[in-house]
């Protein structure tokens, strides 16, 4: 999993028309729905049978995404197949994902789209990069400083008096570029804490740039299908059914395009941690290589869900395990109130994940420790003094704690979600709010935990689970983002 453990919805959903001017528009395909057979468990839970997206883009403004292909009960069984092969090769090269030298350049071309530019780092001391082949280094006003870049390690570190300082410069500049010649990818090391990362192989391109406190940036610009294969060798479990890797390939497209929506004037589209999608580059072993297939057998689609007769992607949240049903992400405001993410999904498929993600605790914290914990990030509990109780003053229709009412001695109260108190508390001690807690001699415990992250959108388990049982990726979308379907913007 990962981006359900810890992240929690960013908020806002872009609404750009298709203009039925623009020739050259990506969102230019069809619909391809699922087939409308029941699940073995939890039918009455997706009432309309149709599949989940995540973002709110709008694909049907123009007539020509009004028109819609006939439904195929084959569903994801069209989509990519060409394209699988060439991805498979590519991935059967080399088996070390810090050493570019292992990789070749998938033969499918790329998706239409601009590059997802991904924040690999940021507030880094040095980086050093190197590639099998020549490079070009580009100034940030696009002068080439070096037209060559060998198998040694170029080292870029911040100039003291400001900007980036390179190899041969005597000048600080306020960022470069790290652009292939021959479309290879290019080994990347930061410098941080005193030690150099482990290196790491990223496809497309790198940016570096000084930021205001004349630390390093680090931004791959990398095309959509390099980056989904990337992200779903890292999200999910390397065992895991093909089908949930399929499922996993089509959310991770979704949730980074409605970023890139989001985001497009920002420097960057998303991070590469746990509070987005988890992206470590390259990866050319054995779950790598299945996170490839997977990507290039569902090349272009998404999830979407239809107003007004538009088609609209949405924030494809998910999450480890939802320990018996989802979560609403109304909770979290209004711009992710769309019906595939209103939760209430009961799933009993997540019984097959580890004991420690399906059932947890009791965990015992001082609550002396839990108190410096939320103090840390909420700096105005400060005055509460010592924790006197913690009261849950909303649930969810499971049991699911929503929000809690925390009091110190100092007779002050405060209000906060409960998805909020998990993550300051501690992600892993507490690894969901579906769970109870109570504050005893100078302790708080909590026990009786069920999942793991915060209960949005799918469950990778219960996919998991479903496919183990021959449920489809399509179907198992269509399970946990319930009014929602698959179109194909590429």
């Amino acid at each position: 999993m990962i981006l359900g453990r810890d992240c929690l919805p960013f908020g806002g959903r872009p609404t750009v028309s298709a203009s039925p001017g623009r020739k050259s528009c990506p969102w230019r395909e069809h619909v391809i729905e699922a087939p409308k057979s029941p699940l073995k468990k939890g039918t009455g839970t997706s009432p309309n049978g149709v599949f989940t997206g995540a973002s709110g883009l709008t694909l049907g403004a123009s007539p020509l995404f009004q028109r819609r292909a006939k439904p195929r009960t084959s569903h994801l069984r069209h989509a990519g197949t060409v394209s699988c092969l060439p991805w498979l090769l590519f991935w059967l090269v080399g088996c070390n994902s810090g050493d570019s030298s292992a990789f070749k350049t998938p033969a499918a071309p790329p998706p239409p789209l601009r590059p997802v530019r991904v924040l690999i780092a940021a507030d880094v001391d040095q980086v050093r990069f190197r590639a099998p082949k020549p490079i070009r280094i580009l100034e940030g006003a696009g002068r080439v400083l070096d037209g060559d870049a060998s198998a040694k390690w170029t080292v870029v570190a911040p100039d003291p008096s400001g900007g980036l300082l390179l190899p041969g410069e005597s000048k600080g500049i306020s960022a470069v570029a790290l652009e292939p010649q021959e479309r290879v990818p290019l080994t990347i090391s930061i410098y941080q804490d005193d030690k150099w990362s482990k290196e790491r192989a990223y496809a497309g391109s790198v940016r570096l740039a000084a930021n205001e406190g004349n630390c390093i940036e680090v931004i791959n610009h990398v095309d959509l299908e390099s980056y989904v294969a990337a992200v779903v060798a890292n999200e999910v479990w390397p065992t895991f059914h093909v089908e949930a890797y399929r499922a996993q390939a089509i959310i991770a497209r979704t949730y980074a395009l409605y970023q890139m929506d989001r985001r497009k004037n920002a420097r960057y589209d998303i991070t590469a941690g746990e509070g987005a999608q988890v992206y470590r580059g390259l990866r050319t072993d054995n779950t790598g290589l299945k996170a490839a297939a997977a990507a290039a057998y569902t090349r272009g689609l998404v999830c979407t869900y239809e107003v007004d007769g538009e088609d609209r992607i949405f924030s494809t949240y998910y999450h480890a395990a939802c320990g018996g049903m989802s979560q609403s992400a109304v909770i979290f405001g209004t711009a992710d109130d769309v019906p595939p993410l209103r939760g209430g999904v009961r799933c009993e498929f997540c019984e097959v994940a580890p004991s420690g993600a399906y059932r947890w605790g009791p965990v015992k914290l001082p609550a002396q420790e839990l108190m410096k914990r939320l103090t840390d990030r909420y700096p105005n509990l400060a005055s509460f003094g010592a924790l006197e109780a913690i009261d849950v003053i909303e649930r969810a229709a499971g049991g699911r704690a929503v929000r809690y009412r925390i009091a110190g001695t100092s007779g002050e109260s405060y209000e906060m979600l409960a998805e909020h108190f998990r993550l300051a508390v501690g992600s892993r001690e507490m690894r969901s709010t579906y769970c109870d807690i109570r504050l005893r001699r100078g302790s708080v415990i909590i026990e009786n935990g069920k999942g793991f992250g915060h209960g949005l959108g799918l469950c990778q388990w219960g996919a998991h689970g479903q496919a183990l049982e021959g449920t489809k990726a399509a179907e198992i979308l269509r399970f946990y983002y319930p009014g929602c379907k698959l179109t194909r913007v590429y």
